[in-house]
């Protein structure tokens, strides 16, 4: 064997250690803040709607995932690709790759949008056989997910990652969820007569305003980022 494991050869250093964080951060931040979520959403509606609310939102929490699992797991696959492309500085396969991927995501996010519009019930039967609950996780989810096809734009837009810009992508991971969303959850409440409404409305609203934060700055940045990379390949 001409090569060695050896501790003393794997030092943790910090130039190394650092920019990998500081990328990975972010997902990190995305998938921690599920957590409080869940609990925001179900100790409000717990309290507003009872039993009953709480069980419409378990049922679209997994509904939900019909949706975020593809998308993100399409992100995921596609950020290797750009990063690769992007660190050699071949700009048109990265504009490429994000141009395929944005496209799907886009579409698809749409499509489970009209469906959830048009037949939430279908969604709420696979997760119960109660009539009563079906209906009102129905009525759920056309308010929860009123802003769902925005998931498409967000999602594909945070592709700052895949680009080396970790903070940029911290943010906008933290803009829906936690500077958005769990606010509102208990801001809209106290504005709102109907209060039950008023915190599944929380979702749509923070995913619009996040989406339309997310899809600005990354277009408005994206070319001078490809800029860069190219003068330094």
């Amino acid at each position: 064997t001409r090569l060695r494991l050896s501790v003393k050869n794997m030092p943790l250093v910090g130039k190394v250690i650092g920019p990998c964080l500081g990328l990975g951060v972010s997902t990190f931040v995305m998938i921690a803040t599920e957590s409080i979520l869940s609990i925001s959403f179900n100790s409000s509606l717990a309290r507003y709607g009872g039993d009953i609310a709480v069980g419409a939102m378990t049922i679209i929490t997994s509904a939900t995932q019909l949706l975020s699992m593809p998308v993100q797991g399409l992100c995921q696959g596609a950020q290797p690709i750009m990063s690769f492309n992007f660190g050699a500085g071949k700009g048109d396969r990265v504009k490429q790759a994000f141009r395929l991927q944005f496209i799907i995501c886009v579409a698809y996010a749409a499509a489970f949008w009209a469906a959830c519009m048009l037949v939430p019930q279908m969604f709420a039967s696979i997760f119960s056989t109660d009539p009563e609950l079906v209906r009102y996780t129905a009525w759920a989810m056309r308010v929860y997910m009123a802003g769902i096809f925005s998931t498409g734009f967000q999602v594909s837009c945070q592709s700052f990652v895949a680009l080396g810009q970790a903070k940029i992508s911290l943010f906008m991971a933290c803009l829906r969820k936690l500077i958005l969303l769990i606010p509102l959850i208990f801001i809209l409440p106290l504005i709102l007569q109907d209060k039950v409404f008023a915190v599944f409305l929380a979702e749509p609203v923070s995913d619009i305003i996040a989406a339309t934060v997310t899809c600005s700055a990354f277009f408005i940045r994206f070319n001078k980022i490809l800029a860069t990379s190219q003068k330094k390949a």
